[in-house]
């Protein structure tokens, strides 16, 4: 230890002869705290540095002495730090659903960057919609099961003894009009409408039971052509919601649309839906069923739901309104004003004036209750949807009134 050693500096001493070749034959020494040699020139070179490069200096042989006991740690250390200080690209956000983003945020759109050729049908051309009525109760599909009345969620208006028979048929009607036409896509429609029934769909509901029922002998043709529509809640939802959907998987809007539903519900879909939508009528087909038994009692209250469409033509007010509400019970809404953005207006019109926005279909001048025209029926080509005149609507008037205080079948 040198005279003049500040306290707590740590020095070696070593004679390093001119012998050896380095060309020094005096003792030097050298403080490691301050990284300097304790020669006759330490003292000036001290007062060269400032006292934050002094404590640098300091700090980086301590490192270094550490580093050399625990390598590891140390190398662990410097990672951390690397990691926490040197800024890193921000991540990508978790994508929320299209139909909950804020309306200025930027939705990535289903098919939006596709061209024709890239949709997965891109071939198809009409479409087939089968309306749902219900949602499915029980955990077996089989073919017996499905029948029974037990095996579905039904209104106290649906506790009908065959009325299960007709959601089958339906869905049978559906799959063997798409079997006769290759160019169709089938859409089973209904939403989530039931809050007993928990997150299943009327849709999704018709879908297993025809699956169940392998296709109905159809298996190899339709299957693949066979898809669901999860958010329709009444009948005028059925028709344009399907449409929107077809126009997911195939870029374009069908040239032909068959609905398949109750024969009592034929003049709501070709005179009232259908115009309201103003869907060409030489487009359109639609294909009734029976209603096991109940036709008289359905028609009858049939009738005071038309003149609540005829009245407020899209359902967004009233009677209807407040029906489209209750059958959301999980506040799911619909998704189809981003993944359909030339129909959007279309989809959020409201009010008894008719729709006349551009559409992507030929537009008709027509008001809505108009039957002056031709619609072809199922397995025709062009029928009469029937003769009416003013006592036909007197007595609709009459039958409305006798009828007021039933419950309303399916809307």
């Amino acid at each position: 230890l040198g005279a003049g050693r500040r306290p707590g500096s740590m020095m070696f001493s070593s004679r390093m002869s001119t012998s050896r070749g380095y060309g020094l034959s005096k003792d030097r020494r050298f403080d490691l705290e301050s990284g300097a040699l304790l020669d006759d020139n330490s003292k000036s070179r001290r007062k060269g540095q400032s006292f934050l490069t002094r404590q640098l200096v300091r700090l980086l042989w301590a490192i270094l002495g550490v580093a050399r006991k625990r390598w590891f740690t140390s190398t662990l250390l410097v990672w951390i730090t690397f990691r926490e200080l040197v800024p890193r690209a921000p991540s990508s956000p978790t994508p929320r659903a299209p139909w909950k983003m804020p309306g200025s945020a930027q939705v990535p759109v289903p098919g939006g960057l596709r061209n024709l050729e890239t949709y997965p049908y891109p071939s198809a051309t009409d479409l087939v919609v089968v309306c749902g009525h219900a949602v499915y109760a029980a955990g077996d599909y089989s073919p017996e099961v499905s029948r029974l009345e037990s095996s579905w969620f039904l209104e106290d208006y649906q506790q009908v003894k065959g009325r299960a028979e007709t959601f089958v048929e339906h869905a049978k009607v559906g799959v063997m009009e798409a079997a006769n036409n290759p160019k169709a896509l089938l859409v089973f429609s209904g939403g989530k409408t039931r809050k007993s029934a928990g997150s299943l769909g009327e849709g999704t509901s018709y879908w297993e039971v025809a699956r169940a029922n392998r296709w109905f002998g159809k298996a190899d043709s339709v299957a693949p052509r066979a898809f669901t529509e999860d958010f329709a809640r009444d009948s005028l939802e059925n028709v344009l919601f399907s449409i929107t959907r077809f126009h997911e998987l195939t870029g374009k809007v069908p040239r032909k649309l068959t609905v398949v539903g109750y024969e009592f519900k034929r003049d709501r879909f070709v005179d009232l839906h259908r115009a309201a939508l103003r869907f060409p009528r030489d487009w359109f087909v639609y294909i009734g069923t029976g209603a096991a038994g109940t036709e008289e009692r359905s028609a009858a209250s049939e009738i005071e739901v038309r003149a609540q469409f005829k009245a407020d033509p899209y359902g967004c007010s009233g009677e209807l309104g407040r029906k489209r509400w209750e059958r959301d019970p999980f506040n799911v809404g619909q998704p189809y004003s981003r993944t359909n953005p030339e129909l959007a207006p279309l989809l959020a019109h409201c009010g008894p004036e008719l729709f006349d926005g551009n559409l992507p279909w030929p537009k008709e001048k027509e008001r809505v209750g108009d039957v002056s025209g031709d619609v072809p029926r199922g397995g025709e080509r062009a029928s009469k949807t029937g003769e009416r005149n003013g006592d036909a609507e007197k007595g609709e008037e009459s039958a409305n009134a006798e009828t007021s205080n039933h419950a309303h079948d399916d809307v």
